[in-house]
């Protein structure tokens, strides 16, 4: 089909707004040029349409042929609502406000999804070799301000893309410590789900309800405070809160792996995990993960990566703008 350039491409999370211009696909690479990239604090905005007029006008005459959007969040028809954002709104309406020839706006690990073709080798590492089933499911998952999950499945020698809100589902314990964690954070958030410890926000709830748990007073720690007291100190709660993380992790993975059947393989996704590589590589994720009883061989058969990519979410934008 044919192309039609330049094209706004955006991820949209809890966190930041990252924004590029899609000026033309390489051929040779099979990479989309995206240049004029920005990113915002998304706190900036009251909402997403404000969001992508602020890109549209650093962009000053640049005509474009329309935008793909990924959000952190549900798109249902034409309704959308960002999970860690205030924000609602009618993809048509943002349409016609923006006024752009054509919107798309589609999950964030739906972009992912899109993107695992795109991505190189060299931004991939192999958690677990596995062996590819060419025609199963795929996962992509992983944390990040939420938890994302979307599915790659085979259909008609192509692949559709399946977002889910799996990061919602209740967040399950397979020891007395994680039970203990658990039953402290229940009298605080009514669900505690998945999402509710294996995120940003969710890494600092688990950090407070083990310091409850082992009965130790310590001062309020953000995700990145935790990730890097962590790493430099292995006698600190924060290393025993990242490692259980990357363990429960590994257990959560592993839940959603054998409910999507991913025998094509799993890609790990978010910004916590390539913000922690060394940590996460040496941690005890792929224990957790095979941890199965009946569907340890099962799941051990599944070829794990991790993606490195720092802009996997604006090339699966990229791909999706021009499918029909």
């Amino acid at each position: 089909m044919t192309a039609e350039y330049p094209y706004i491409v955006a991820d949209i999370g809890g966190t930041n707004a990252r924004f590029g211009l899609v000026t033309e696909n390489s051929q040779i690479s099979n990479r989309f040029q995206i240049q004029f990239k920005q990113k915002y604090p998304s706190s900036q905005f009251e909402n997403l349409e404000h969001a992508t007029r602020h890109y549209l006008d650093s962009l000053n005459d640049s005509k474009v042929k329309g935008a793909c959007l990924a959000v952190a969040g549900p798109v249902v028809d034409d309704q959308v609502t960002l999970t860690n954002l205030d924000w609602h709104f009618s993809i048509n309406k943002i349409k016609q406000s923006l006024g752009v020839p054509k919107l798309k706006v589609i999950n964030d690990f739906s972009a992912y999804a899109f993107a695992t073709q795109y991505i190189t080798p060299k931004n991939l590492i192999s958690i677990n070799k596995g062996k590819k089933i060419d025609d199963c499911p795929m996962a992509i998952i992983g944390p990040g301000t939420g938890f994302g999950v979307a599915a790659l499945v085979p259909q008609n020698n192509r692949w559709r893309v399946i977002p889910t809100e799996g990061g919602h589902i209740t967040l399950a314990a397979k020891s007395p410590l994680q039970a203990d964690v658990i039953r402290v954070l229940s009298n605080d958030i009514s669900h505690v789900s998945v999402e509710s410890v294996l995120s940003g926000p969710g890494l600092a709830n688990l950090y407070r309800a083990l310091a409850q748990v082992e009965g130790i007073k310590q001062e309020s720690l953000q995700a990145a405070e935790i990730s890097q007291q962590a790493k430099s100190d292995n006698q600190s709660l924060s290393y025993r809160t990242l490692k259980l993380f990357c363990k429960w992790l590994g257990q959560s993975t592993g839940d959603l792996a054998i409910a999507l059947g991913a025998r094509g393989g799993v890609y790990l996704c978010g910004g916590i995990l390539k913000k922690n590589t060394d940590f996460f590589l040496q941690s005890e994720f792929i224990n957790g993960f095979l941890d199965k009883g009946l569907m340890h061989e099962y799941l051990s058969q599944m070829p794990i990566q991790l993606v490195t990519e720092n802009d996997s979410a604006l090339l699966g934008a990229a791909a999706c703008f021009n499918l029909e």
